[in-house]
């Protein structure tokens, strides 16, 4: 059999291979195609709080609602704890800049940039959390649409009541916070407490029941949960409900994100956002406090319930926050007194 005979035979093996090969791609492809648009869209989501807490869990709970009515057309993926790198304050500009699609966070950890959304953590000015929940989302509707408009809004909503949780005494009246260092998380609540009599000591929430047991503080401000999954609770002996302040959170969505979903992603992202979501996240958070009351009460701490009488007296001792707040608005173009009124107006609408 010659050399060429071989080799001419060898090629038309592979010029045959190569069209069969060809063929069953052309027919496959239109296969190919359709699984990759079947592939779920993926988002991920950052916040600082760790797995173990309430708030992970009720994030949790929203994700793996989205990804149910979504008909496994998405998917979340949670990160908690900061595992995506950076610091608490840095999840809105991780939103904002497409580092994540979504982000759970304090709006407060970014201090004078959403001057409107701070009205929530003037004090005395809240509610339980179910109540003032829905009040805030609306009230952010209305005013907050500027200084949001980087980024695509999922939901506003509060931590509920604060707690002083003391070391070695009680706060029930106004002279009681003369002389106190206390732990403040913002620099609307730190006038507050400076208002009052106290001296207000910034601390990150993590490092507050470290604080109070080697006594650089007397005491802290924060809601159930969170002393409750940091062992704050353990630490201090004395509980004061107040609304001194109720920090505001968002769940928040990157604008190009948002914008590359489907009409009907988008249909599924829309339902689960806003008022009821509020309210509903409000009645979660009151849910996960029950555990920190109950582990105040068998260790036999006494919580303290200020009555209205005397928080009034709190209210009118800080009115000068009030005023600096108006005036700070005023100066940048809001009708600050008119926020106030209208604030206090949406609290009164959804207590009925």
């Amino acid at each position: 059999m010659s050399k060429d005979f071989v080799n001419t035979a060898y090629r038309r093996r592979t010029i045959l291979k190569a069209g069969l090969a060809i063929g069953v791609l052309q027919v496959a492809s239109p296969f190919l195609r359709q699984a990759n648009a079947q592939a779920p869209v993926t988002l991920r989501m950052h916040t600082h709080v760790p797995p173990v807490s309430g708030s992970y869990k009720n994030l949790l709970w929203w994700a793996k609602k989205v990804e149910g009515e979504a008909g496994g057309k998405l998917k979340i993926e949670l990160f908690g704890a900061m595992q995506l790198g950076g610091k608490a304050p840095d999840i809105y500009d991780q939103v904002k800049n497409g580092v994540v699609d979504l982000g759970w966070t304090l709006p407060g950890y970014k201090a004078g940039l959403f001057p409107v959304t701070s009205i929530f953590e003037l004090p005395f000015i809240g509610a339980p959390a179910h109540i003032v929940s829905p009040a805030i989302d609306a009230f952010l509707k209305k005013y907050g649409q500027k200084e949001w408009s980087a980024v695509h809004p999922i939901v506003f909503h509060s931590a509920g009541l604060s707690v002083i949780h003391m070391k070695t005494r009680k706060v029930a009246k106004l002279d009681d916070f003369k002389g106190l260092k206390l732990r403040t998380p913002s620099r609307i609540s730190s006038a507050a407490l400076s208002a009052l009599g106290a001296t207000p000591v910034p601390i990150p929430s993590l490092k507050m029941t470290e604080a109070l047991m080697h006594d650089v503080v007397d005491g802290v401000v924060t809601p159930w949960s969170i002393a409750l999954a940091i062992r704050a609770i353990d630490a201090a002996k004395f509980h004061t409900e107040t609304t001194l302040h109720e920090p505001t959170l968002a769940l928040l969505m990157n604008k190009q994100s948002y914008g590359k979903l489907s009409p009907e992603l988008k249909k599924v992202i829309d339902a689960n956002s806003g008022e009821w979501l509020a309210k509903e996240f409000g009645r979660r958070w009151e849910h996960d406090d029950i555990r920190g009351i109950a582990r105040a009460k068998s260790l036999k701490h006494p919580i303290i319930a200020v009555p209205d009488a005397e928080q009034a007296r709190w209210r009118k001792a800080t009115e000068s926050v009030y005023e600096s707040w108006i005036k700070d608005m005023d100066a940048k173009g809001h009708p600050g007194k008119q926020m106030v009124a209208d604030f206090e107006q949406l609290v009164v609408k959804y207590k009925t």
